[in-house]
């Protein structure tokens, strides 16, 4: 593992190690370059092999495999003895309608969205010690259910309720544990989402640029908070539904047309990020 010697300017991550999943998404991308800005070394989690930058070192893993995860916490250990940052950013949807779901579907987003941030968190929390700061990338799905997408936002509902209980764990260690709700973001992920039947509750509002999310989760990881929304009508507004399934029903129609509206625009005039 290269030292942190950087020529970029100075900033809150300087001397920082960070480790990210999801790093070669359109989000992950864009929060490594952001991260390297502000003076983070970084090491990314990937199935595939990625020639090291300066300041980026990949480790292999297979986030649907425990053992590619364990294998990759020992290798994480062999090049920094602590962790300061990790960013759970890795995430995957596939909509089926349940009755139509398959195994195999089950499995891998379970495994993607709930089962890996769980044991990449318990494998690395050793390395991780007062000051350091766990970050959940997680959905608005965690606060309001996607009918189409049911397993997916299973898995976000349970990551959000593993982030809540680690946090009363690790508050008398001062770590620090965050989860963003980010709003739809103009992806390949959301393109391919939506091709497979997606919600089409992601045009409500136009979906964010990949940096525009990414420079929220680096906010997230610079200060304290526990939850972090798009906006403080999606916080209020999805609470609200959870504790009243009759402003829920009430209010699917007006987002449905919201929703139609919106990805009307988005298919004439937006292109999908990679």
């Amino acid at each position: 593992m290269e030292k942190s010697a950087l020529n970029e300017k100075p900033g809150s991550g300087e001397g920082r190690v960070a480790v990210v999943t999801g790093a070669t998404g359109g989000i992950g991308q864009a929060l490594v370059r952001r991260m390297r800005a502000r003076g983070y070394t970084i090491i990314i989690l990937s199935r595939q092999a990625r020639a090291a930058s300066p300041g980026v070192n990949t480790v292999m893993c297979d986030l649907t495999d425990s053992k590619s995860i364990k294998q990759a916490t020992a290798d994480i250990a062999t090049h920094t003895p602590r962790v300061d940052v990790l960013v759970h950013c890795a995430g995957v949807i596939t909509p089926q309608a349940v009755g139509k779901l398959d195994s195999a579907t089950i499995a891998s987003q379970i495994a993607v969205d709930l089962t890996a941030p769980i044991e990449l968190t318990n494998a690395l929390l050793p390395l991780m010690g007062r000051g350091g700061h766990i970050v959940f990338v997680n959905s608005m799905a965690a606060a309001f259910p996607l009918a189409g997408s049911s397993v997916y936002t299973a898995a976000k509902f349970g990551l959000r309720g593993f982030a809540r209980a680690l946090e009363q764990e690790l508050r008398p260690r001062r770590i620090q544990v965050s989860s963003i709700y980010p709003a739809s973001v103009n992806t390949s992920m959301l393109s391919q989402e939506m091709a497979a039947g997606g919600s089409i509750y992601n045009f409500i509002d136009p979906p964010q640029e990949p940096d525009v999310t990414a420079g929220r989760i680096l906010e997230c990881c610079e200060r304290s908070s526990r939850e972090i929304f798009s906006s403080v009508f999606d916080k209020l507004f999805t609470h609200a539904c959870l504790t009243s399934m009759r402003l829920l029903n009430l209010s699917l129609p007006i987002m449905k047309l919201l929703g139609r509206r919106g990805y009307r625009r988005y298919q004439r005039g937006l292109t999908p990020r990679p």
